[in-house]
């Protein structure tokens, strides 16, 4: 009885982080290339003495989906849309990391920055300066960004290979340990932006079967909680009788 306990509180365990999971999911459906994440676990079946089959959960950690998100027009200058598997390079002053999301706009030194403030690199890892005297700024599906005839310089766009690699470090943003590519299959589209591709309805519905899932567990458990007391209460009148 004591092994389905703790089966019971094994999987409690991985539906409460499912469900802070999807409630994230969720909380970030309306939030720029937002990748949506999901709970990796596995049982474990191990033999008791009476050949009973008892399912552990295994914790695998979280999986994040990249699939892209829909490219849904703006008309805003500086929002940029990846079609394709590449990510922007950006720099927090500390390290280099990487995201689809192309809301960018301009700081008090006129750099083209992230809505986090990071700053957007070019092609030789160089912040990327936009002046204001009224010039329209374009930006062309290989990533040049022009004002006029002049060249402002050019978005730096990059693949991985192994995506599973990539670690989340904040809503859009990721770091990784693997060396980035040159993205080859990537074009850009001025006046975009990608749209999270987390889908409300599916989170929900997955939700609710966390809930029904987590109630049933508990039960189980409250059942065994009873049986253990029946059986403590029979012992005992039997050792005093």
């Amino acid at each position: 009885m004591e092994n389905a306990i703790y089966i019971g509180l094994s999987r409690q365990s991985a539906l409460r982080r499912e469900l802070s999971l999807v409630a994230n999911n969720i909380a970030n459906s309306s939030t720029t290339a937002f990748k949506r994440e999901i709970a990796l676990y596995s049982p474990y079946e191990t033999d008791t003495k009476m050949d009973e089959k008892l399912d552990f959960v295994i914790d695998h950690g979280t999986i994040v989906i990249h699939q892209p998100g829909t490219l849904e027009p703006t008309q805003n200058t500086f929002d940029v849309a990846i079609e394709g598997p590449g990510f922007f390079t950006v720099d927090n002053g500390r390290e280099q990391m990487y995201t689809r999301n192309g809301n960018f706009k301009l700081d008090p030194d006129n750099q083209l920055v992230t809505g986090n403030g990071e700053l957007v690199m070019d092609l030789n890892d160089n912040p990327i300066f936009i002046p204001q005297d009224g010039r329209k700024i374009e930006i062309a599906n290989d990533g040049t960004i022009s004002a006029g005839p002049e060249v402002l310089g050019n978005l730096k766009i990059v693949e991985f290979d192994d995506l599973p690699r990539m670690q989340k470090r904040g809503g859009s943003t990721f770091e990784t340990t693997e060396q980035p590519r040159p993205s080859e299959n990537s074009k850009l589209l001025q006046g975009h932006l990608e749209t999270s591709n987390v889908s409300a309805i599916t989170e929900l519905t997955r939700m609710i079967d966390i809930q029904r899932s987590y109630e049933g567990v508990k039960n189980m458990l409250d059942q065994e909680a009873e049986r253990l007391r029946t059986s403590v209460r029979k012992l005992g009148t039997a050792t005093a009788a």
